[in-house]
This record gives structure tokens, sequence and C-alpha cells, in this order.
């Protein structure tokens, strides 16, 4: 789920909010540098189907090819207090993209870029010795920034989440 409020947005129609819903996807490389720390990369893409708010009217595209592609991407620390009992807390950083299709399924440059923050408390379950199964409730917030024709248009978006998780020791 995401949800934005745009300003700036020097294109009429004025956009002023967006809100989305879709599927996301993750995948954190790291190591332990410490018992129960793990540091890393993080790699995090969402594809949403938008609805969008123009002028005061709310817009909800009728053509099934009109998509955000959000994109995160940066470094990551997971903290398991007690490493045996599968409670952690996560946290990442980092720059952030966002791909607008138009209804031919074309990008809609320029791109909007910008910085992003996440964080989250999961639990996990040992389904082996090297592989533990589990959620993580995470909530991210950032900004992106478009320049268009000498205006700069501004996101400033939410993305509370639940995943299901797993994890290779």
């Amino acid at each position: 789920m995401l949800e934005a409020t745009v300003s700036g947005s020097g294109q009429l129609p004025r956009r002023s909010r967006i809100r989305a819903i879709g599927q996301s996807a993750s995948v954190n490389i790291g190591a332990t540098p410490a018992r129960g720390l793990v540091l890393g990369i993080s790699i995090w893409t969402a594809i949403l189907a938008p609805t969008f708010v123009e002028d005061g009217r709310t817009i909800v595209p009728d053509d099934d090819s009109v998509k955000l592609t959000l994109l995160r991407i940066g470094p990551f620390f997971d903290w398991y207090p007690n490493p045996r009992r599968g409670y952690h807390v996560f946290s990442s950083g980092g720059f952030a993209v966002q791909i607008e299709r138009d209804t031919k399924g074309n990008p809609i440059y320029p791109i909007p870029l910008g910085f992003s923050f996440s964080t989250g408390a999961g639990q996990e379950w040992f389904v082996s010795s090297d592989l533990s199964l589990g959620f993580l409730g995470r909530f991210a917030s950032g900004w992106l920034t478009r320049t268009v024709v000498g205006t700069s248009e501004r996101m400033l978006f939410v993305t509370p989440e639940l995943a299901l998780t797993a994890t290779y020791h």
C-alpha cells in the first residue's frame, strides 16, 4: 500500500495525492559481524495500481497498464536480541525511485528520484537448522522529486506493509 502527498505539480491537471495498492518483494543480503546483528544491502520493489487525486477529483485509471513501480535500495541492519527466539527489528535507508507507466505501459519521464527510510519488527521460526520462516511488519517513508519544465514536483510517501519472510542462515 502507498499513500503519498504531492506538491509543486506544475502540469495541468494538478496532482495532489496518490493512493495505491499492490504487491511487493525484497531481497536482503548480509553478514553477521556480531551475534544477533545482521548488516547488509536491501533491495525492495513494489508494483502498485494507483488512484490519483487531481484538481480535487479522484481519478481511477480504467486501463490496467497504468502502474507505479517503486524501488528502494540501500544498507540495512537486522537485530535479533535472542537469535534462538526469532524476534527481530529491522531498519534500512537508501535511494528511492518511482516509475509511473502510462496507458500504453511506457514510463513517464522524468522519473522521480529520492530517499527512503524503513523500519519494522518481525518474528521467525526455524523449520530446519539453516532456514527460518516468519513475518515482518514494516513501515517506510520517503520523498521523491521530479523536475518538470522548471518546476519541482515533490512527493512524500508512506508504505505500511506486512511481509512473509524466509531467512537462510
